[in-house]
């Protein structure tokens, strides 16, 4: 790979978005990797959501938790942003996997807090911090405050990396739940970052973020000579807009020069 190709890219990009950016990249077949700025913490954003999955699957694998378990909306429960069930009625029966599903595939923020109240912010933490991310904090549940200088949600490039690695390697949970969770990841709805310019057809379990001024985007690329990593996180943008065009231009850089098209 050409990374000094993918340098230049790497910082026009950041020259052009403004804010600040970090870049992960990591070839799951050679090993090869590529990092700019990879050590800055951002705020998580909905980022976070890939720890509260895996956590939900661990704690399936260890038989502490049935995905069939049933919790009832309640209209505390509703917050806003991303998501469909605070537009329904209280007393809404739902699975814990339906609140798994709906917490990736559109990254519903009810859902995930309700999975937050079930697993717990402290054993989360825990999980994260045993899998050996150091910059991953949960400190608090979603549209409260998002834009707080007091917000305790961040992560990092290099943790994201990591942790996408351990998934995919089976490091992390039993073959059948790793199976899962990457399919559940492929099916999110949100794919004008990472995903753009990338052909159709081919399959990419990641997960998005965004609160005012941040724009993120994690995943692996299943390619299928070429399997990859790759992340993204933004912070401090002048142009939320104008950033998803420049993440999507640069995955673009990144699968070219990864696949040799």
């Amino acid at each position: 790979m050409n990374f000094e190709f993918l340098d230049k890219q790497t910082k026009q990009a950041a020259g052009e978005m403004g804010g600040v950016l970090s870049v992960g990249y990591l070839n799951l077949s050679t090993g090869e990797s590529y990092y700019y700025n990879e050590s800055h913490i951002f705020p998580a954003a909905s980022i976070v959501k890939v720890p509260i999955l895996l956590e939900y699957f661990h704690r399936i694998d260890e038989g502490r938790l049935s995905a069939d378990e049933i919790m009832e909306l309640r209209t505390k429960d509703k917050v806003g942003g991303a998501g469909v069930l605070t537009e329904l009625h209280p007393g809404l029966p739902l699975t814990i996997l339906d609140l798994a599903i709906l917490m990736i595939v559109i990254s519903d923020n009810t859902a995930s807090n309700m999975l937050l109240d079930k697993l717990g912010m402290d054993e989360i933490n825990a999980f994260m911090k045993s899998l050996g991310l150091k910059d991953t904090v949960i400190g608090r549940k979603f549209m409260i405050d998002p834009n707080a200088k007091f917000s305790k949600n961040f992560t990092s490039v290099a943790d994201m990396v990591h942790l996408l690695k351990l998934l995919y390697e089976g490091k992390v949970l039993t073959e059948k739940s790793t199976a899962e969770a990457m399919e559940i990841l492929g099916r999110q709805q949100y794919n004008e970052k990472i995903p753009l310019h990338l052909p159709d057809k081919l399959k990419i379990a990641h997960k998005t973020g965004e609160i005012t001024g941040v724009r993120h985007d994690c995943g692996i690329i299943l390619h299928e000579t070429t399997p990859y990593v790759f992340c993204i996180l933004t912070e401090e943008l002048p142009d939320v807009v104008q950033a998803d065009r420049i993440i999507a231009k640069l995955s673009l850089d990144f699968y070219n020069e990864s696949t040799g098209v």
